[in-house]
């Protein structure tokens, strides 16, 4: 999201998503959002986006083990240091919910590998 208002691909794309419900969100994609504010604008409008137009994906056991496996997988492929914590999370809730991770992040593509069941979408600015 922190190209969404400055690569025209990137509004595109989230906002076809938002349009048919498709979006949700997680506590830690609501705080990666927050950081990625540049000011005090930035931070309201985010807050915004995410309370209204996401569906939030809460976190529970089934998560926790889920990071242990996509934890415990990554190490089986050699990168066991490969994904931060923060991504390891939300693909943790994204297997939980059944949902698609929409990123521009290698990690995502990372955790993949490790467990081939999680669904991710590359989106390059």
């Amino acid at each position: 999201m922190s190209h969404y208002r400055t690569k025209a691909g990137i509004e595109q794309t989230i906002d076809e998503l938002a349009i048919i419900g498709a979006l949700c969100s997680s506590t830690v994609t609501m705080d990666e959002a927050r950081f990625s504010a540049r000011n005090a604008a930035d931070l309201g409008f985010l807050t915004e986006l995410y309370g209204s137009v996401f569906h939030f994906l809460p976190a529970d056991d089934l998560v926790e083990a889920n990071v242990r496996r996509i934890r415990t997988g990554l190490w089986k492929i050699g990168a066991g240091r490969g994904a931060q914590t923060t991504d390891v999370q939300i693909a943790a809730v994204a297997l939980r919910h059944d949902a698609t991770v929409v990123h521009n992040d290698t990690d995502f593509v990372t955790i993949s590998r490790a467990i081939p069941e999680f669904r991710h979408l590359r989106v390059i600015p």
